[in-house]
């Protein structure tokens, strides 16, 4: 009987721990590629669905609603249509995701004349799942 409750225990533990790491739907890292070339594909070839990892930039603060990858030149806002969050203090530290690149349309609030004010298209990233390294 001791046996069998310390194999439970350690099976809970180890569910739980991987668990930890893992927010939304599974992330098969070994399918992973870096958030630049993902990127860089999705300009190419059009290909929205993709598994990647990078370095978080920066978290929303109020609530951990989003956060963008750095990719040195750009950022890349991912966010999660309000089926998870991540917590705040992320910033720095490796991410995967799972999800697919999208249009999101925003209002140019930097304009200073009416030839640059208006819509402008922001490339995004809408994560169905994230694990942490």
């Amino acid at each position: 009987m001791k046996n069998l409750i310390l194999s439970v225990t350690v099976v809970l533990s180890a569910i739980s721990c991987s668990d930890f790491n893992q927010i939304g739907d599974p992330v098969d890292t070994q399918k992973a590629i870096s958030m630049k070339e993902a990127f860089k594909e999705y300009n190419n070839s059009g290909k929205t669905d993709f598994i990647v990892f990078g370095r978080v930039k920066e978290v929303c603060q109020a609530e951990g609603c989003w956060f963008s990858y750095d990719l040195h030149d750009k950022n890349i806002v991912v966010d999660f249509n309000d089926k998870f969050t991540v917590p705040k203090g992320i910033a720095k530290k490796d991410l995967y995701a799972i999800g697919n690149f999208y249009q999101d349309t925003l209002w140019n609030e930097d304009a200073t004349d009416t030839s640059n004010a208006g819509f402008e298209l922001e490339t995004k990233f809408l994560a169905k799942g994230v694990r942490f390294k």
